[in-house]
């Protein structure tokens, strides 16, 4: 059973209930800022980082988002089947030369979970930072993320 495609955005309440009935969650879990409880599917970021095949990871310290942007140093403050937020420092093709050595500071959010073999993958990005007008229009801060 798949969710709603991820561009649709429904409610976060309503994203939650779907997301609980196609991984069999309890309920419980919906706005928790941690994981779901013992038991449950873990929720992963299928994450490219250091790697080409990718690999299922949970609160990446470092992520990549797209082939042109990455957050390092990420620390994340939820993480959960309704979805993850964190803050780090932004990087990407778009930005350089000017971002290799002092990348942006950021705000990710992850979302759109839908359920791949028994557990939960994002599907989609958002990253909010401030920008520099003339690279904002090029910057990649809204996307689909892979799953396995």
């Amino acid at each position: 059973m798949r969710l709603p495609s991820p561009t649709v955005r429904p409610a976060a309440t309503a994203a939650c209930a779907l997301t609980v009935a196609a991984l069999g969650l309890a309920a419980a879990g919906c706005g928790a800022p941690e994981t779901a409880a013992a038991g449950e599917p873990p929720i992963y970021v299928l994450n490219f980082h250091h790697t080409e095949r990718g690999r299922a990871d949970r609160r990446p310290a470092d992520l990549v988002l797209s082939e042109f942007s990455t957050l390092t140093k990420v620390t994340w403050r939820t993480w959960g089947p309704s979805g993850a937020t964190g803050a780090g420092k932004l990087s990407g093709t778009w930005c350089l030369p000017r971002c290799a050595t002092a990348p942006y500071d950021a705000t990710v959010t992850l979302s759109a979970v839908v359920p791949v073999r028994g557990n939960g993958y994002f599907t989609r990005y958002r990253v909010r930072a401030r920008l520099p007008a003339d690279e904002r229009a090029q910057a990649d801060l809204d996307g689909v993320l892979p799953t396995p």
